[in-house]
């Protein structure tokens, strides 16, 4: 089973800009898809533990970055990832935001800038990097992959308004999916998911304020919106918010969905 995450994605951009992105495209003919709009905080940490545990937020407790001045680490966090519950399973993960920096598991990275840059260099040099560190990790053909790009969030706080810049990013987003799905049969019974925690407005249309709208690294453009992509092939378990993948991830591996913690 394949789950690629890209942080921040949303139909907004995708879907009128089908004919500029291929990959996008083959995904929504070839694949099912649909809006996650999700109940709770469209933060990110809170979010992709959700994703990636089966909890909801009031479950696991984890709801931001920073806590008390503090970044939080995995031990802070009130609850078990599929791949800690999936000891059987050939498990390989790269970059879940839950925690800064990401968490990676039985492979190791470690994202430019902390994982929270907002230069447009560096960031385009983690993606590159992601990539081929993710394909490396495909090579070894895990039972189990995950990875998250997280760069698109950064871009779309600080350049939301720009949409040439930010359909640029949404390209680089797509090159990402046409250099991962080389490792993914779409005539096979592999299941996959492709997906983002939340979608993107402008600063303020949001349902709530995940940052200040003024920051050390400059003023934000956009926010985080409640709506987020949902693509998927060959998955038997209807997923309808975030704690939804989890448990079709445990689902598809064989395990008991109905007490998770």
């Amino acid at each position: 089973m394949k789950v690629i995450g890209i942080d921040a994605a949303t139909w907004d951009m995708i879907k009128p800009h089908r004919d500029e992105l291929p990959n996008f495209d083959r995904l929504m003919e070839e694949c099912d898809h649909k809006t996650v709009t999700v109940e709770e905080t469209p933060k990110s940490a809170p979010l992709w533990t959700s994703i990636f545990t089966g909890l909801r937020q009031e479950e696991h407790g984890h709801m931001d970055f920073v806590v008390d001045d503090e970044l939080q680490k995995r031990e802070d966090i009130d609850g078990t990832f599929v791949w800690e519950k999936m000891e059987d399973v050939d498990s390989k993960v790269l970059q879940v935001p839950s925690v800064i920096p990401p968490i990676n598991y039985n492979s190791e990275y470690e994202a430019e800038g902390f994982g929270v840059s907002s230069d447009l260099d560096e960031l385009e040099a983690d993606r590159k990097k992601l990539i081929e560190k993710s394909k490396e990790v495909l090579e070894e053909d895990p039972e189990f992959f995950a990875v998250v790009f997280m760069q698109l969030d950064r871009v779309s706080h600080f350049y939301w308004n720009d949409k040439d810049l930010i359909l640029e990013w949404y390209k680089k987003m797509d090159e990402v999916l046409g250099e991962l799905l080389e490792y993914y049969d779409f005539d096979g019974d592999e299941p996959l998911i492709v997906l983002s925690d939340h979608g993107f407005a402008e600063f303020g249309e949001g349902r709530v304020q995940t940052l200040p709208e003024e920051t050390p690294h400059g003023t934000l453009e956009g926010d985080h919106h409640v709506d987020a992509v949902m693509i998927t092939k060959n998955v038997d378990f209807e997923i309808d918010q975030p704690e939804d993948v989890a448990k079709a991830i445990l689902h598809h591996y064989g395990y008991d969905v109905g007490e998770l913690s």
